[in-house]
């Protein structure tokens, strides 16, 4: 209950109505271990996810074996969201479980109803949704932005610029592999990038974290 008090879904609803939500919605609380899809392309959606605990990669296969990772969901985030309003009859993406989760998943339904009580929760639940889906269409729009840019040094730009915090450093929440089919490049190709543009001045590469060491410059990179 704690954990989904936490999230933007629940957010302003306090434990009773939770309750009253979850009981009404019929949602479940579901386990997946590491590198399990929760669902995949082709399947058809019914539900909303909202990941408690771990962490799941929205991505994209590709006969060729080659992978597209949209973006990582982290705990206190809802996926599959994309899916709720409008006419898409199938899943376009994946979402893998890149460690072992819990999730709670919702039937699409009690987003489209209010029953006879049109209870306030459940209205805040629905503005909720509705901001959700604001904040990720605009994630998406960000990893446009990166992607088509044109170089390799310009999408690590991008994304350094847009994720790092008030002290210049961008904690990764992905490892190497990730990170390179998140940019839309071979693993061996940013990794080289990297050492690069630490060469060069730019970046300070630690294991855990880059630290952005002329900020200026790396602004310049697609300014």
């Amino acid at each position: 209950m704690k954990e989904l008090e936490k999230s933007k879904l629940f957010q302003a609803i306090n434990e009773k109505e939770t309750e009253r939500i979850l009981k009404c919605s019929k949602s479940r609380m579901k386990k997946y271990p590491a590198g399990t899809y929760i669902f995949e392309q082709g399947g058809i959606p019914s539900r909303l996810f909202l990941l408690l605990d771990g962490q799941v990669q929205i991505c994209k296969d590709f006969t060729s074996g080659k992978r597209d990772v949209l973006y990582l969901v982290e705990a206190g985030n809802v996926f599959g969201e994309i899916f709720l309003f409008g006419d898409r009859k199938h899943y376009w993406y994946d979402a893998v479980a890149t460690e072992d989760v819990t999730v709670l998943e919702m039937p699409w339904d009690f987003f489209y109803h209010f029953c006879s009580n049109a209870c306030d929760h459940h209205k805040q639940l629905t503005q909720n949704m509705l901001e959700i889906l604001s904040e990720n269409n605009f994630k998406i729009t960000r990893k446009l932005h990166i992607v088509t840019t044109s170089s390799l040094r310009e999408r690590i730009a991008i994304w350094l610029i847009d994720s790092m915090d008030e002290n210049a450093n961008v904690s990764l929440h992905m490892n190497r592999e990730q990170l390179a089919d998140f940019l839309g490049v071979a693993r061996p190709s940013l990794s080289r990038e990297l050492m690069r543009m630490q060469k060069d001045g730019l970046i300070e590469v630690e294991r855990k974290m880059i630290k952005v060491k002329n900020k200026e410059a790396v602004e310049m990179l697609y300014g």
